[in-house]
């Protein structure tokens, strides 16, 4: 068996961006989508998942179910919306009242930035 083998991959220990990043929040670090299992201040380590559906995440309004997404502002918006990072996933419901349900997918963000 190889040696070298970290970890499954589905939780990464990372450093909190400027801002910070807060708990069931998705946040976009580079090609990585991660939902932060803690908030943490701008500079500290928290671990966060890379995959999953996820609910109760904020929405911008109008978003239906199946549309890919991005983030902005600590909001899930449109894929492709200006100055959004992403796209992060897809929603699984559609947004009401400010929030909706997101499948988290890696690899779409890398895409998006040509990474």
């Amino acid at each position: 068996m190889a040696k070298n083998f970290n970890g499954s991959g589905k939780t990464l220990t990372m450093i909190a961006p400027a801002g910070g990043v807060t708990s069931g929040i998705p946040v976009v670090l580079g090609a990585l989508v991660l939902v932060p299992l803690d908030s943490a201040d701008a500079g500290e380590e928290f671990v966060g998942h890379t995959y999953g559906e996820w609910k109760d995440v904020p929405c911008a309004s109008g978003l239906v179910a199946g549309a890919s997404v991005s983030m902005l502002d600590d909001e899930m918006v449109a894929a492709g919306a200006a100055d959004s990072a992403g796209p992060i996933g897809a929603l699984t419901t559609d947004s009401a009242d400010g929030v909706a349900t997101v499948f988290i997918v890696q690899g779409l963000a890398s895409v998006a930035s040509g990474a």
